[in-house]
């Protein structure tokens, strides 16, 4: 970097990133940060940890030498003259400490020797000293470029008490310190001792070596991921080609559909016809004898006005026969009024939601292993909700183990009622002829394992595995009331990402915290205002899949999106009944394609939008919603909880109304003002009872598992899981942050 781009960008390059002021007793890591001493200090104070240190930057950890406080760690001479250049360049407007009566004045000079500076009063005495005759002493005023590059070329001085004026020179090999001339005489006196020059160039040459060794370790990585892209762009290839097949298919089964419709129409056209045949020749014969009836009835009234009472009388009999005859009435068959109904093919519906149009399989085109057993840890005995694992083993004919590659693998867990009573085992590939099974279970009980290699059982595969009942035990909490870091007043929505960090929406203070999962307070971002990066109230919280965090910030009624870092990136919504407006987000959840789910309260809908901003669908209209919360994505389910209606409503992923569970109430099952929503690892759905204080475990049906009662008045709001499966529970009222195990 050329002299005057380092001043332009002087104040950044002396500013701490932890107290975002110019350094103060600069101290530097391990890992080349930089931070002021009183900056690590509170840093270490707040971890609670003696001797090591975690850098704010890198999040590395490090362990403290000597005593273990920061104070032990190395400063950064390079910053001290940086330091010194600021002042240099603020001297006119702001004036510079004098080093010997700390008086501020803007007319002051550096000595280059002193490495400090001096006031008008006090350089006239610093200069009649006899040791400083030869010292190099500028006013300030007069600096040209070079005289700036002689201030950052400055020699490094001792940091050992009353040595501060002592250039540091030699190197002791005992204590493994640079150290002055005093000091090599004093403190050092017997060790041996380098020319700090030499143990330099010859550490120069070193850390050269091993830097070059790095940069063919770099050379390899980027070599392993342009392989990698290589086979990321084969493998969206075969995406596209399993797309294409999928595509294809569907649109054969929809022309079967489509031709199955056509015939069905044809046969109620067809068999319609018929009857309306029918009914149309009885009613020709109904109308032609209508006809014949009325045209002798008028030829009887002409008859009877126009006779005399002896033609009446003589056709009296045949008169009467007639008109008897002509009024009998067609006999009409009434079995051809029938109703036409569809009847619809509900199995193949059920089929069809339950086991799809097709599945995905992903197969290893190695040699298959016939010879296989099952063994290890969770065979016969798991606990609900936990992680289980056991061991496939690929064998020879001798029974020994051998590293042969499997096909397909699958794996079977049923209870007694031949019912799946855990979720889809992961099979984990060793590369060396074994497999790690791992599954959740989801109900307590007997239950019977199988594990079969294309279709077939292996060897010693079958075995009955006793599922014991789950229990929550609450393992850390942390926080309290107040406006202080680590403090809440009223936290909201809680949302967790795959590095165990924990991030909280502190409502009323109009801010979001981050902590690691053991409680401790990383960064925050946000205050209260309406501008780009601030809050009014924000509640829903959610990481997105390339780890930004979008907020719910509802006064303001529009989601920010950040990123990990809390950089403010852009911005949904705004305060309407649009599409892309809202009327009070409140929380929100992302879906399994990555998209953003939203509670928009009080336009009673559930939205949802691409991080691009694109809006995808909408639902919930129709009076169907009456103060959704929260929604969440379960398989083929959108599951909300409404508080307006005490209650819980499942929509498919169409968004179309399938049915709800619970009323307003205390006992089991029912809610009182439910808020957000989870799924654990054994795919239980649990509901935050706001009101009733407390969580309910229950399966998507609405039957209960299990009741949490974790904290009285605390008021549960936001119950994420983290990837281990520990459940992290904010309390508003409570203003703290509950971890259960």
């Amino acid at each position: 970097m050329d002299l005057q781009t380092l001043l332009h960008n002087l104040h950044e390059e002396v500013s701490c990133s932890v107290c975002m002021s110019p350094f103060t007793k600069p101290k530097i890591l391990p890992c080349f940060h930089t931070f002021c001493l009183h900056c690590l200090n509170e840093l270490q104070r707040t971890s609670g940890k003696h001797g090591e240190i975690t850098c704010p930057e890198c999040r590395r950890k490090f362990q403290v030498p000597g005593s273990g406080y920061p104070k032990d760690l190395p400063a950064n001479f390079r910053m001290n003259s940086l330091l010194d250049v600021m002042a240099i360049q603020k001297c006119n407007v702001a004036g510079v400490k004098c080093g010997n009566c700390d008086k501020t004045s803007a007319q002051s000079f550096y000595c280059f020797k002193c490495c400090a500076f001096w006031c008008d009063d006090c350089i006239a005495a610093h200069n009649i000293i006899r040791a400083n005759k030869d010292h190099r002493v500028l006013a300030i005023k007069e600096f040209q470029d070079q005289d700036i590059q002689d201030v950052l070329k400055r020699p490094v001085f001792c940091q050992i008490e009353h040595h501060e004026s002592e250039e540091l020179k030699f190197f002791c090999k005992n204590c493994e310190n640079a150290i002055c001339n005093t000091c090599a005489i004093t403190l050092h006196e017997g060790h041996a001792k380098l020319l700090l020059q030499n143990v330099a160039s010859e550490r120069k040459s070193t850390l050269q070596s091993a830097m070059e060794t790095q940069k063919e370790k770099a050379l390899e990585m980027r070599n392993t991921i342009t392989r990698l892209q290589s086979e990321c762009n084969e493998i969206q290839e075969q995406v596209a080609c399993v797309k294409k097949s999928a595509q294809s298919f569907i649109d054969n089964l929809m022309k079967v559909f489509e031709a199955k419709k056509q015939e069905l129409f044809k046969e109620v056209e067809d068999k319609a016809q018929e009857v309306i045949e029918r009914l149309v020749e009885q009613q020709s014969e109904v109308e032609y004898k209508l006809r014949r009836i009325e045209t002798s009835i008028e030829e009887r009234e002409r008859f009877l006005k126009r006779s005399s009472n002896a033609e009446i009388v003589q056709f009296n009999t045949v008169f009467q026969e007639e008109v008897t005859g002509e009024g009998e009435l067609v006999d009409c068959d009434r079995k051809e009024l029938c109703h036409f109904v569809f009847f619809p093919n509900k199995l193949l519906m059920a089929k069809t939601n339950s086991e799809g149009v097709g599945s995905l399989k992903q197969i290893i085109s190695q040699t298959k292993s016939r010879n296989s057993k099952a063994e290890g840890k969770g065979i016969t005995e798991v606990t609900v909700g936990l992680e289980a694992q056991f061991v496939l083993t690929t064998r020879n004919a001798e029974n020994e183990q051998c590293y042969e590659q499997c096909d397909i693998i699958t794996v079977e867990i049923k209870n007694d009622n031949d019912r799946e009573c855990a979720t889809e085992a992961e099979v984990q590939d060793n590369k060396d002829g074994s497999y790690n099974i791992s599954y959740f279970a989801k109900e307590a009980g007997t239950c019977q394992t199988s594990v079969m290699i294309n279709g077939e059982h292996v060897i010693g595969s079958t075995f009955t595995v006793q599922v014991k009942p789950r229990q929550y035990k609450p393992v850390l909490s942390f926080g309290e009331e107040g406006s202080s870091a680590g403090m809440f007043s009223g936290p909201w929505g809680v949302a967790v990402n795959e590095r165990y960090e924990i991030a909280v929406t502190d409502t009323p203070n109009s801010i979001v915290q981050i902590f690691s999962s053991d409680g401790t307070y990383l960064r925050s971002f946000g205050s209260k205002g309406d501008q780009e990066g601030e809050f009014d109230y924000p509640t829903g919280i959610a990481y997105l899949n390339n780890g930004n965090i979008v907020v719910a910030d509802s006064h303001n009624n529009r989601l920010q999106i950040f990123t990990e870092q809390g950089e403010y990136l852009t911005q949904i919504g705004g305060e309407g009944n649009l599409d892309h407006q809202f009327n009070y987000p409140w929380g929100l959840s992302v879906d399994s394609d990555g998209n953003i789910i939203v509670a928009d309260s009080d336009n009673k809908l559930i939205k949802i939008f691409t991080p691009s901003s694109q809006l995808l669908r909408k639902f919930g209209g129709g009076g169907l919603l009456v103060d959704p919360c929260h929604c969440i994505q379960k398989d083929q389910y959108f599951i909300v909880s409404d508080p307006g209606d005490h209650s819980i409503k499942v929509f498919n992923t169409d968004g179309d109304f399938l049915y709800k569970f619970g009323n307003e109430g205390e006992g089991d099952g029912e809610f009182n003002k439910p808020r957000c929503l989870s799924v654990d690892k054994a795919g239980h759905l649990m509901v935050c009872d706001r009101a009733n204080d407390r969580v309910q475990v229950l399966e998507l049906s609405g039957k209960l598992i299990t009741t949490l009662k974790l904290m009285t008045g605390g008021s549960p709001v936001s119950i994420p899981v983290l990837s281990d499966g520990r459940i992290v529970v904010s309390f508003f009222r409570d203003h703290r942050i509950q971890i259960i195990k």
